[in-house]
């Protein structure tokens, strides 16, 4: 029994720990690849999946109608201006805004909001390289609390007369003061903040309106959103069930992927070794020193026979040679079998021993 179990070990493929340890590894992993695969096509026939789905939609709605207000002159009379966008700036002496909001939703929800209107002056001056911004200065001129209203029943109106000549000389004077040409404007804006929550998530939404017409120029031309309309949706996730069928070639595929990695790794285990490097080098250095002292050794079949507790230990077999040769003495030798691998060469001169030992 003993003597047939030796002949199988003596029978293994013999290779470098390295090698063995990454084939061992490779084999792992291509079987834990073919049986996640397995697992993930029988059970994915019936799976949960994340859903993003729609649960809300708003809309800011938003119209306005400007009229423009000439002071009196004796060139152009209201009934006379041309229907446009560009207007003799000197002339004109205010613009009435009738601006109309309204928050549109796909279902009734109570929604709190705030607004104010805001009028900026801006001028701008530029040069080859760069457009710099030299005045910019916003004015509050109507401001509502928040309040808290059914969506349904979320409309704002407004009529706002804005004093446009009082700005309009303001930026002539800057010019002539300053003595810089300038690119200027009036921006009239309604910004309105609303916040709803459905589902347990908070909607926060802004809109600005959009009404600029130049100022400190000969014309004033008018750039407005006559009427606007911005949507936006709410989404949120969900779970749910996902049928399909069971794909059957995926699954035997990654049947023999798994059962190769498991057949691989059998085969190693079973029909290879480690190379052991630090046997295979004791026994390169016993067999060097045997055929360069064979002359002078003799072998001993028991090692009781010398005193190795008081013999000096010598750094290497050379030594052990000169000490040989210059008391014209034999070396002694015993070799310990496996599984522990050892060699001792000994030499006694007057009576003193020198021991080598090899492992």
């Amino acid at each position: 029994m003993q003597k047939r179990k030796r002949l199988q070990i003596s029978n293994r493929i013999k290779i470098s720990n390295t090698l063995r340890t990454t084939l061992i590894f490779i084999s792992i992993i291509v079987f834990a690849i073919g049986s996640g695969n397995l697992i993930k096509e029988v059970l994915s026939n019936n799976r949960l999946i994340t859903e993003s789905k729609e649960i809300y939609n708003y809309t800011n709605k938003f119209s306005e109608k400007a009229d423009i207000n000439l002071i009196s002159n004796e060139y152009v009379q209201p009934d006379e201006m041309i229907d446009g966008q560009t207007y003799l700036s000197d002339l004109i002496s205010t613009i009435d805004l009738n601006m109309s909001y309204k928050y549109a939703d796909s279902r009734p929800t109570d929604v709190t909001y705030k607004y104010k209107i805001e009028t900026t002056i801006k001028a701008t001056y530029s040069n080859a390289r760069s457009t710099y911004d030299i005045l910019n200065k916003t004015e509050t001129i109507k401001e509502e609390n928040e309040k808290t209203v059914s969506s349904k029943d979320l409309a704002i109106n407004e009529k706002i007369a804005v004093n446009y000549s009082k700005y309009h000389q303001t930026i002539k004077k800057f010019k002539q003061e300053m003595g810089i040409n300038s690119e200027a404007y009036l921006l009239i804006k309604m910004i309105v903040e609303t916040k709803a929550n459905v589902d347990s998530q908070e909607v926060n939404n802004k809109y600005e309106s959009f009404y600029k017409i130049t100022l400190g120029d000969k014309v004033a031309i008018v750039d407005e959103k006559s009427s606007d309309e911005i949507s936006k949706s709410v989404f949120a996730d969900s779970k749910v069930k996902q049928k399909r069928d069971v794909n059957y070639t995926t699954i035997v595929i990654n049947s023999i992927v798994m059962l190769l990695g498991l057949l691989l790794l059998r085969t190693i285990l079973k029909k290879t070794e480690k190379l052991n490097t630090i046997k295979n080098e004791y026994k390169l250095e016993l067999n060097r020193i045997l055929k360069s002292c064979e002359s002078k050794l003799v072998q001993i079949e028991d090692l009781n026979q010398i005193d190795i507790e008081h013999a000096t230990r010598v750094k290497d077999i050379y030594q052990l040679l000169k000490l040989s040769d210059e008391a014209l003495v034999p070396i002694y030798c015993y070799i310990k079998e496996e599984p522990q691998n050892e060699a001792y060469f000994i030499v006694t001169k007057y009576e003193k021993s020198y021991i080598y030992i090899l492992r």
